[in-house]
């Protein structure tokens, strides 16, 4: 997702949120599931690696990845994960994610036009939201009307 357009009307403020993650060598163990915790969340992949991070480094707009910012993040997972304190981290990355003021997505339908929605600002959860997004536009789209699901989560709030 990216800042959403203006279209008849519709304008959604939006900001960038940088964010920072890292990718561990393969672990020799498996997490029973994904981990979370008030400094981000930790998964597995298939291959072994551990994922972590989840920051939120408001007011960094610079696209560099912060060592010491990593740094905190190993000491999380290994706070987390004692087991992965030792593993290398072959790979860490920033990003940016977009949000809303409230840190809320907009779904809607554009105002105007009936076959066109807009979903964005998802922030911290687009890939977590995607099938329960996709799954509640296309119910609006066959029956016409907006899931009542979705009221909060209208442009018209902005």
């Amino acid at each position: 997702t990216g800042l959403a357009p203006v279209l008849d009307g519709l304008c959604v403020p939006q900001q960038w949120i940088k964010g920072h993650l890292l990718a561990t060598a393969p672990a020799p163990f498996r997490l029973r599931s994904a981990l979370a915790a008030l400094a981000g969340l930790v998964v597995q992949l298939p291959s072994g690696e551990l994922v972590a991070g989840g920051t939120l480094d408001e007011g960094d707009d610079d696209p560099v990845v912060r060592p010491a910012v990593i740094d905190d993040i190993r000491a999380g997972l290994a706070a987390l994960v004692p087991a992965a304190a030792s593993l290398p981290v072959p790979h860490a990355w920033c990003c940016f994610r977009p949000a809303t003021a409230d840190r809320q997505p907009v779904i809607d339908r554009v105002p105007g036009l009936d076959n066109a929605w807009v979903t964005c600002g998802h922030f911290r959860t687009g890939i977590l939201m995607a099938p329960a997004t996709g799954d509640a536009i296309a119910r609006w789209i066959e029956s016409g009307t907006a899931p009542r699901e979705l009221a909060s989560f209208a442009a018209a709030r902005f």
